[in-house]
């Protein structure tokens, strides 16, 4: 055997069964937290009032993301990559033939695009907000409130489906590691 080759260490790819058992754990292990988005939340001066002006192109300081190993552990946070372990787990049951599996995928997606959506709509009712406090605008300063008010029930829904979507994944997985289990 030539040297160089003796050096290449050989990867075995791992059973599907095992690696849904590793995505299960961390799918069980990940939070859901309602933190109401607050990293579009405008910083205000010390009269509560003021919008912190920002470089930025909207002019305003934002509160920013949460640490990156805090959003990996949060399955609703809007900027996660953590839903993406549930997006893993969907597509190992679909090759192993869960029949539900296809279900399941347009569920998550449809969550997550919401999940976006709803983050958006966010940051543009508190900029609105900010805008109206700073400019002496009651009117526009109300109906911001109300958007931000609406988006903050629209983000506890979608964080309740997040979950029961979870549980019917965890469910689904657990079936197929059963069958796996049995037939071996």
């Amino acid at each position: 055997m030539h040297p160089a080759v003796a050096d290449i260490a050989v990867t075995m790819p791992v059973p599907p069964q095992k690696q849904l058992k590793s995505l299960r754990a961390e799918i069980a292990a990940a939070r859901i937290l309602d933190c109401g988005m607050i990293h579009e939340r405008v910083l205000r001066a010390a009269d509560g009032i003021t919008p912190l002006p920002s470089d930025m192109p909207i002019g305003v300081a934002r509160a920013g993301l949460c640490p990156i190993p805090v959003r990996r552990q949060r399955l609703g946070c809007s900027h996660t990559g953590s839903r993406m372990r549930m997006i893993e787990a969907i597509d190992l049951l679909a090759v192993t033939g869960e029949d539900g599996a296809a279900a399941l995928r347009d569920r998550i997606g449809e969550i997550d695009a919401r999940i976006g959506r709803i983050d958006h709509a966010r940051g543009d009712a508190e900029l609105a907000h900010a805008l109206a406090c700073r400019d002496g605008d009651a009117a526009a300063r109300d109906e911001a409130m109300a958007q931000i008010a609406e988006t903050g029930r629209r983000f506890t829904q979608a964080q309740a489906e997040l979950d029961v979507l979870r549980g019917d994944l965890i469910a689904a997985i657990d079936r197929r590691l059963a069958e796996v289990s049995g037939a071996g």
